[in-house]
């Protein structure tokens, strides 16, 4: 079962889609997934780790941040800060949500990741699942494409200066899947995510993948290992249809 949703923010409006477990279910867990950068809740890996979320009984909440996909605003004036704030609007509408339970994940992809890694600083989330995550985004800004970067205002990288993932505030289980010949965040930042988050288990590195884990082989890897991930850490609330 898909919901679609919009959450209205003060001059944006965030556009999602909840997708819940088959069969009755008044306390599903749940996981909020966040694209990267310049995706959207469209890719293949999110609507891919949705459908397999639901068929283990955990609901998944996927979202187009400002400026990507369904929701409006403009790329261009996007910034970690907006992000965490449309993050925490898809919580909140989440947490009120009568057919989701106490019991919640996040998962975040690329910028997604980074985002995700700030925001469950100041939650308590049951697991976290980061993929190509960067552990410092000033680090990779001459590896994003000149015609994407021009997309961006020179602000977004001074807003993100201000933000580094906190090794002590996470408590949750980390989980890291990095591609082993990521073009844009290096997998040398896989290794120092999880050298700095003590709760962080043994990074998923898949041999081969890309930053955006385009190959059906990989990206199927890293599915199942994500799915496996949050099956262990949440509670299911319901039995999924069968």
């Amino acid at each position: 079962m898909v919901e679609a949703f919009q959450i209205p923010l003060t001059d944006r409006m965030i556009a999602g889609s909840l997708h819940r477990p088959g069969g009755v279910c008044e306390a599903a867990p749940w996981v909020v997934l966040c694209h990267g950068l310049f995706s959207s809740m469209a890719s293949e890996k999110f609507t891919g780790l949705a459908g397999r979320l639901c068929r283990a009984g955990i609901a998944a909440l996927c979202f187009d941040f400002s400026g990507c996909g369904s929701s409006t605003g403009s790329i261009a004036d996007t910034t970690v800060t907006r992000r965490l704030q449309e993050l925490d609007a898809v919580v909140r509408f989440a947490e009120g949500h009568a057919c989701l339970g106490p019991d919640s994940g996040l998962m975040g992809s690329s910028l997604g990741g980074f985002v995700g890694l700030l925001y469950a600083e100041s939650r308590l989330f049951k697991a976290v699942s980061v993929w190509a995550a960067p552990h410092e985004l000033s680090v990779i800004k001459n590896n994003i494409p000149p015609g994407d970067l021009a997309r961006l205002k020179p602000g977004f990288f001074s807003d993100a200066a201000r933000y580094h993932p906190s090794t002590q505030s996470l408590s949750a289980p980390l989980q890291i899947i990095h591609g082993s010949r990521d073009e844009v965040v290096p997998v040398s930042h896989a290794h120092k995510l999880h050298a700095a988050f003590p709760g962080a288990g043994r990074p998923v590195i898949i041999e081969g993948a890309d930053h955006t884990i385009s190959d059906p082989h990989h990206r199927n890897i890293a599915l199942e290992a994500c799915c496996a991930w949050f099956q262990q850490h949440l509670r299911a609330g319901c039995s999924p249809a069968r």
